[in-house]
């Protein structure tokens, strides 16, 4: 299949992300009632939990980015693109499992720490971004800018 659209191709570096697998370990943990398997248990929890930190381990994320142009912005055009845009996904997902891949659409939280680690990598390996709604760092415009210069 040839795809008759551009399309562009990322590989991204990031930091390993093991808080459900964590999670897991832990909860295995609680209900163990043998001492000397909690202590082994408490042991490979916390090794999993520097593994995690470490920027020495990192795992590849690779994303398929496409887009559709809006002519212009209405409820309707919107609708279209969103159409269009889900033709082009499905084209691609099917191409990809034929291949034996796999692939899945991105949530907004993955969708925002793949933006975070083109902007800020550093930052987004330490103290990646854990919910989707992040409060506005940047405040002000141009109405703010015209206030304070017409006081």
């Amino acid at each position: 299949m040839t795809l008759t659209y551009p399309v562009q191709l990322t590989n991204v570096s990031m930091p390993v992300d093991l808080k459900s697998y964590i999670a897991d370990q832990e909860r295995t943990h609680f209900l163990t009632k043998n001492p000397y398997k909690r202590q082994l248990q408490e042991s490979y929890i916390e090794y999993a939990k520097e593994i995690e930190i470490s920027q020495d381990i990192m795992q590849r994320q690779r994303y398929v980015i496409f887009c559709e142009q809006m002519k212009e912005d209405t409820p309707e055009i919107r609708y279209e693109t969103m159409l269009e845009l889900e033709e082009k996904k499905d084209e691609i997902v099917t191409s990809l499992l034929e291949l034996e891949l796999i692939a899945e659409e991105v949530t907004d939280l993955e969708l925002i720490r793949y933006l975070h680690t083109l902007f800020d990598y550093n930052e987004a390996q330490n103290r990646p971004i854990e919910s989707e709604t992040i409060s506005q760092i940047i405040q002000g415009g141009k109405e703010d800018v015209q206030t304070i210069g017409n006081d």
